[in-house]
């Protein structure tokens, strides 16, 4: 479904358009008398409460042939692109919903998209850690959701929560290193990375930066939508959001500069044999250190 044609087909008259004739659920894009893109579901329903936020205005009104409207109008236009995966994501919850549940299910949903369409960030995060934050959402939907269930594989993203790994499940860890395609090296920025008494796993992702225009690259505002639509517990949702919040992403339309076309995922196991630093061999007058290792040097320990 193309639903940005659907928005601009409306755009000169400022009127909607519904997204489908045959779809279950009516439900409108296009632009409000303001010039705002907006999205407008109506059902026959029960009148709730809901919230806005600064970029999304959020309202729920009874219509004159008795039905329930709930629109969501975008304040600022140049979050569109990630209005309208919001719209794509929004969509999605409907048609599971069905046409009488279709504003509940809405209203629950906005209620975690609200966090990161809440607040303006004065900057988007660095380079640097937007490739750390692709892997780990590479990793938490490829693996953990999919060999785990939802509930678990966000439980075990510990990154956020400042853990010293960034996933711990089942007695193990995993520690994930996102770098350029072709990389010798991964840098480990902290002795607790990969210091443990238990076995663990280095799991090195492989990205190589590409344009927008690139079929097969990814952004971090589309892994966050892919996940979003993998979990279906609106509790493991928000607990999804606020670990986002945690690693200080909010969606912005910057994030769209930032594409990647993931070259691969190598998983290492990180035993009593695995060369690395730890805290017990070192003086104790010794602080923080980094060190890097050489990945073909450790090709021995490799796992997948």
């Amino acid at each position: 479904m193309d639903i940005e044609k659907k928005f601009e087909s409306g755009k000169s008259s400022r009127t909607y358009r519904r997204i489908d004739p045959e779809y279950n659920v009516d439900i409108f894009l296009g632009y409000n008398e303001n010039g705002q893109m907006s999205m407008v579901i109506a059902e026959p329903g029960k009148e709730l409460s809901i919230r806005s936020s600064k970029l999304i205005n959020a309202s729920l009104k009874r219509r004159e042939d008795g039905k329930l409207s709930l629109s969501f109008d975008l304040v600022d236009e140049s979050y569109k692109t990630m209005f309208m995966l919001f719209c794509r994501d929004i969509i999605g919850v409907c048609e599971k919903a069905g046409s009488n549940m279709a504003i509940n299910r809405a209203s629950m949903r906005w209620k975690y998209w609200r966090n990161l369409f809440g607040f303006r960030k004065p900057s988007i995060l660095d380079e640097m850690s937007i490739k750390g934050l692709i892997g780990e959402l590479l990793l938490l939907k490829d693996f953990f959701i999919a060999n785990y269930d939802q509930e678990r594989g966000v439980k075990s993203w510990m990154g956020p929560l400042l853990g010293h790994k960034d996933f711990e499940i089942d007695d193990t860890w995993y520690e994930i290193k996102s770098v350029n395609e072709g990389a010798l090296q991964v840098m480990i920025s902290s002795l607790e990375q990969l210091d443990s008494d238990v076995d663990g796993h280095l799991v090195v992702v492989s990205l190589e930066k590409t344009s927008p225009e690139n079929g097969l690259s990814i952004n971090v505002n589309d892994l966050v939508l892919q996940i979003s639509n993998m979990i279906e517990d609106p509790d493991v949702m928000n607990l999804f959001m606020e670990r986002l919040g945690n690693m200080g992403f909010a969606f912005d339309e910057e994030y769209n500069n930032y594409n990647y076309i993931h070259k691969g995922t190598e998983f290492f196991s990180v035993c009593d044999e695995f060369p690395r630093l730890k805290r017990r061999d070192l003086p104790t007058a010794i602080g923080n250190i980094k060190y890097t290792l050489v990945i073909n040097a450790i090709s021995e320990f490799k796992e997948r």
